[in-house]
C-alpha cells in the first residue's frame, strides 16, 4: 500500500523530531516539501526562526529527508549533491545515499542491437582487450547481467548514454553508502 504525503510527513516530522537539535524545535516547512514518483524530500527548519524570523535560532546543515512512497523506508540524505540524484539512487538500489561507482552493468538489449559497435564503444570506455569486450557484449546478447569497469564514473555515464543510443539496455552500478 502507498503511502500518502501526510504518513510521509508524519514520519519525517517524527525523525527530524528524535534526530534533536538542541532545544530548537525542527518542524516540517511544507512549501519546500518535493514529490517523486518514489517519494517525498522534505526539508525543515527551526519552528522559533519560522515565527520570529531571528537568524540566530536557524537551523544550518539540516539534511533534506526523504520518505519511499512504496514501504516507507526513511533516511536523511546528502546536500552536497542535488536532491534528484539522490532519487536516481534510490530508484536505481533503494538507497537514497547510495552513489556511482565506474562500473556498468549490461542488462538486455532491443532488436536490432549494434553488437560490433557495442564492443568498440566498450573497448573505448574501459580497460579492456577485443576477446573481453565481445565476451561482455556476448553475454549481454545471451540474456546475462555483465558488468564493466571503467576507468571513472564519467566513463560509466558515457558509456550507458551511447549503449543506449545503438540498442543495448545498461545503467551504471551503485554502491550503498553503509558498508
Amino acid at each position: 500500500m502507498e503511502l500518502t504525503t501526510e504518513q510521509a510527513k508524519e514520519i519525517a516530522q517524527r525523525a527530524i523530531t528524535e534526530a534533536g537539535w538542541d532545544s530548537n524545535e525542527a518542524i516540517v516547512v511544507d512549501e519546500y516539501t518535493q514529490e517523486f514518483d518514489v517519494g517525498w524530500v522534505f526539508c525543515y527548519q527551526s519552528a522559533r526562526f519560522l515565527r520570529t524570523g531571528e537568524f540566530g535560532f536557524q537551523l544550518v546543515g539540516n539534511a533534506p529527508f526523504f520518505v519511499s512512497r512504496l514501504d516507507g523506508y526513511a533516511a536523511f540524505i546528502s546536500y552536497l549533491r542535488p536532491v534528484v540524484e539522490s532519487i536516481e539512487a534510490f530508484r536505481a538500489c533503494g538507497d537514497a545515499n547510495a552513489y556511482q561507482v565506474a562500473q556498468v552493468r549490461l542488462t538486455g538489449w532491443l532488436p536490432g542491437a549494434q553488437k560490433v559497435e557495442a564492443t568498440r564503444l566498450i573497448r573505448k570506455f574501459a580497460p579492456l582487450g577485443l576477446e573481453e569486450a565481445k565476451r561482455a557484449v556476448d553475454c549481454c546478447l545471451a540474456s546475462q547481467n555483465t558488468v564493466i569497469e571503467t576507468s571513472d564514473v564519467a566513463s560509466a555515464n558515457c558509456l550507458v548514454a551511447r549503449l543506449a543510443e545503438i540498442g543495448f539496455l545498461s545503467a551504471v552500478v551503485y554502491r550503498t553508502a553503509v558498508a
